[in-house]
């Protein structure tokens, strides 16, 4: 007993040291790490119309932990999803928020911290023009659509590839907007981005969810493999952080995220 105490006391020494020396150490580009993300997808990170600046779940999660050990974290709105990959790809900015991991992006992100918060990703289609879906072969019978870069899990992406049946779009209004004009039959998304976009767009109540989901995953927030701040005292860091984070906590943010996107989009009317 007097040994595992010994060893427990020894291990919160450590852990505290670890984070009292990243306070103090030298870290990259004077200790601000470039971060960007998906613009689209409230209440985990969105960029209001007409604005650059990034905010949401994620955001606030980043600023935070990275708050702890003295490192201002710069913000970067880069337009699209598929380009906000693309940069930190290419190490350009270090972090990207917030992709599901599959096989292909663990060649290019560090994933070592756990997920922030779990996500659904379902299909979305016009009120009354719902259909039988079960499996993803039932997809094939429709044409779908989708955002440009998105993935839906390693099982899903492969299957897309191989069928090559979803169009694919910059922005998820863009991609309502083309299911409303009978170009495709059904839309891929997250569940809160889906709604979130049918609040802006005023069509509540326009489309309905199938179901059955696509996937439901972690979101993370990996570090670029070609970025300096791809370091094992960092990633050891962020890993213990991103596990200290509590679901109560994470749901919190969510009702305050989902209320600060419906107020900036309250006076929206409906839009053809």
């Amino acid at each position: 007993m007097k040994k595992l105490l010994i060893l427990s006391s020894l291990f919160i020494s450590l852990s505290v040291y670890a984070e009292i020396d990243l306070k103090k150490a030298s870290l990259p580009n004077e200790r601000v790490i470039k971060v960007t993300g998906h613009p689209d997808y409230p209440p985990v990170i969105w960029a209001k119309r007409g604005e650059k600046k990034l905010k949401g779940i994620s955001v606030e999660l980043i600023e935070k932990i990275f708050k702890e050990i003295n490192v201002k974290v710069e913000f970067i709105n880069v337009e699209t999803w598929g380009r906000a990959q693309e940069e930190v790809k290419a190490g350009r900015i270090d972090m990207l928020l917030p992709p599901y991991k599959t096989e292909d992006r663990l060649a290019l992100y560090n994933y070592s911290a756990e997920a922030f918060m779990q996500d659904e990703t379902v299909v979305f289609v016009k009120k009354g023009k719902e259909f039988k879906f079960e499996t993803f072969e039932d997809l094939l019978k429709y044409p779908g659509v989708a955002i440009i870069n998105d993935s839906f899990g390693t099982k899903f992406d492969e299957f897309d590839k191989t069928n090559r049946n979803i169009t694919r779009l910059p922005t998820t209004e863009q991609c309502f907007r083309f299911v409303d004009k009978d170009r495709a039959r059904y839309l891929i998304a997250g569940t809160n981005s889906g709604l979130s976009t049918m609040t802006k767009m005023g069509w509540e109540g326009k489309f309905v969810i199938l179901p059955k989901s696509i996937i439901v995953t972690g979101l993370y927030a990996p570090i670029s493999l070609k970025s300096p701040w791809n370091r094992p005292e960092i990633n050891a860091f962020l890993k213990k952080k991103f596990a200290e984070i509590r679901p109560a906590e994470v749901k919190e943010l969510e009702k305050k995220y989902l209320a600060i996107f419906k107020a900036e989009n309250a006076n929206v009317k409906q839009t053809r």
